[in-house]
């Protein structure tokens, strides 16, 4: 005679199964890339502090305010100038090309503290085993993180240059002209991609070799000054070849952006010690070197997410 559950009566205050029963998901499956696009959104969220504390949201807003500060005291000082010196204006006033060299540190800042949030969490919680037993593999979930982390980029390489050309066009001091207002906005997109693109790559290879946020974050802003300290000692104190400034991550990514808006590169050396003789590195040295340091972080990255062991 098989037993209902009415009919049982736990007088001990424990609860025995009598039977077990399992019926599959028929709902709808929405496939691998809405887990993807599910992923990416919640890595969004925790690298700037959404639904979490606001101590959470203090560095990432600050370093993406700052970014933005520049471009809104140009507009300010281009609005505000009296009539007879705009000339004068726009010399002091930067180009969206120009202008990446006032938000260099707020980049760099943004980049090593939105990376280690990405990937820190999942590694040290052991939290990758759940992502997998979804239709995500080890690449969609790398794939995943990589759009967070490049997507919140974008809020401090694509947004404040885009801010001051829309700011000088609406004070009638930027290009002239229809063509020339979209070619400078295609530059701003592309060199805002390229930017994000690399310091994601870059900022994301550190954190991939540890679970610890902070040391991720350290190490990440040790690399990239001391790649540029390395490469100046070597340059300017051993008097070795110019084209080692290339590997200098803290000055590579605004090298290509130079490039892109089509305007002179970083000088290569002290002017009062080298003079005439001081040209920038050449276009073909500063994409090459982009395109293999973004490579080969990106390869570092992949290596140890796939190597990386599964406990639960």
């Amino acid at each position: 005679m098989s037993l209902r559950a009415s009919d049982v009566v736990a007088g001990d205050g424990n609860a025995r199964i009598f039977e077990g029963g399992y019926r599959p998901y028929r709902g709808i499956r929405l496939g691998v890339g809405h887990s993807v696009w599910a992923l990416a959104r919640h890595t969004i969220e925790r690298i700037m502090g959404l639904k979490r504390p606001a101590r959470y949201k203090v560095l990432p807003f600050l370093a993406v305010l700052i970014a933005y500060l520049p471009a809104i005291a140009f507009i300010g000082i281009v609005a505000l100038a009296p009539p007879g010196g705009g000339r004068r204006i726009l010399d002091f006033v930067p180009g969206p090309g120009r202008y990446y060299g006032f938000i260099t540190a707020a980049i760099i800042l943004f980049a090593t503290l939105a990376a280690p949030e990405a990937l820190c969490p999942d590694k040290r919680s052991r939290f990758l085993g759940v992502y997998l037993a979804s239709p995500l593999n080890r690449t969609t979930y790398l794939l995943a993180k990589a759009i967070a982390v490049g997507t919140v980029l974008l809020l401090v390489t694509l947004g404040p240059p885009l801010l001051l050309l829309i700011g000088l066009a609406l004070q009638n001091h930027g290009p002239n002209g229809f063509s020339d207002f979209m070619g400078t906005l295609g530059q701003i997109l592309v060199a805002g991609v390229s930017l994000s693109l690399m310091f994601g790559a870059i900022s994301l290879a550190v954190p991939s070799l540890t679970d610890r946020r902070a040391l991720a974050s350290a190490g990440s802003l040790l690399l990239i000054l001391g790649s540029g300290a390395i490469t100046g000692t070597v340059t300017f104190g051993l008097k070795g070849p110019r084209n080692v400034l290339a590997l200098a991550l803290n000055r590579l990514p605004f090298e290509l952006a130079l490039r892109i808006f089509t305007l002179p590169g970083l000088p290569t050396g002290p002017e009062r010690e080298f003079g005439a003789h001081s040209p920038p590195l050449s276009t073909a040295v500063v994409v090459g070197a982009s395109v293999a340091v973004t490579a080969v972080a990106a390869a570092v990255t992949w290596w140890r997410v796939v190597g990386l062991e599964v406990t639960r």
